[in-house]
């Protein structure tokens, strides 16, 4: 109860952690230069799979096997191992000798495929393969949006993931280190002069700001009320 009660509090702080990051990285994609046309491959990517995805069956089977692949990559990363995967349409179930949050929530803020594409982009940019680039940034905008999509998706059904932390503590780490990712991922692929580094410190420089704006507002509210 007690470990429930504090996860509660820790969420609830975490807003304006997420707001701080997004204000970050929307400031970010406004002031980066981009890379020449690659930009348009991935918004590309994204459409196609959007299209995709509205127009014809949904890849149910892959993001589960994504899923479950996402446990067990992180699970060995904290130094557990895998005894046994189970992946269909209905739902999947992997069995790991080692769990915590970030194990337990990685699948919906690590969007695995994309991270495989860009292993596979780093290849081709060390072998010099004429024309790849294009085209693992236009499959790369469509693992992301293929993540993002299926992720809100099943997140909107009885997830034990989600279940076992809680609802407040769950979204708001989800949704915070999407934004990090998702920034480490325009900083690999799309941007041509970002700091990323820079934009982690930014984005607590201004997470602690909107904190002091909360208890500003919330000591001004206290001493009407008094």
């Amino acid at each position: 109860m007690v470990k429930r009660i504090l996860k509660i509090l820790l969420g609830v702080a975490l807003l304006p952690v997420c707001f701080g990051f997004s204000w970050q990285f929307g400031s970010t994609l406004l002031s980066i230069t981009y890379k020449p046309e690659l930009p348009y491959y991935f918004i590309a990517g994204c459409l196609v799979y959007l299209t995709v995805h509205i127009l014809f069956r949904k890849p149910i089977l892959t993001y589960v096997i994504g899923h479950e692949l996402t446990h067990a990559f992180f699970a060995m990363l904290f130094g557990g191992s895998v005894k046994s995967f189970k992946a269909s349409e209905r739902g999947g179930q992997v069995t790991i000798t080692k769990s915590n949050v970030i194990i337990t929530l990685a699948p919906y803020f690590f969007p695995l495929y994309t991270f495989l594409t860009l292993l596979v982009y780093w290849v081709s940019i060390y072998f010099e393969v004429p024309g790849a680039a294009a085209w693992l940034i236009f499959l790369s905008g469509a693992t992301v949006t293929f993540h993002v999509v299926l992720t809100l998706i099943f997140l909107r059904t009885d997830q034990n993931d989600i279940r076992e932390h809680g609802i407040i503590f769950s979204y708001p780490l989800i949704y915070l280190f999407n934004v990090i990712l998702g920034a480490l991922l325009v900083y690999l692929l799309l941007a041509d002069n970002m700091n990323y580094f820079g934009f982690l410190a930014g984005g607590i420089l201004k997470s602690t700001e909107s904190i002091v704006r909360l208890f500003k507002i919330l000591y001004d509210f206290i001493l009407r009320m008094l």
